[in-house]
């Protein structure tokens, strides 16, 4: 499970959405890679929807995998992306 937590690419770092957003005490959307079609594994929370959609599509730029942004309070999936490792 050590791969799932690996940093991720020095471009997706330089851009941190959370330095997009209010700060709040809780934030709405979550961003998480899907393993094995029912486990999530949380990588960050963020309060703006598109600011999580981006962050989404930029993680999955550099890691590839199964990826969804999760709304808290209506408890959906609002975003979901699948990125493959180049051939």
């Amino acid at each position: 499970m050590k791969h799932l937590n690996r940093k991720v690419g020095a471009a997706v770092a330089a851009h941190h959405p959370a330095n997009d957003t209010e700060p709040s005490n809780h934030n709405e959307f979550c961003v998480c890679r899907v393993l094995e079609d029912c486990a999530l594994i949380k990588i960050e929370s963020l309060t703006k929807l598109r600011t999580a959609k981006t962050y989404m599509r930029r993680v999955a730029l550099h890691i590839p995998g199964s990826y969804v942004v999760f709304s808290y309070r209506s408890k959906r999936v609002l975003g979901k992306v699948i990125s493959r490792a180049a051939a």
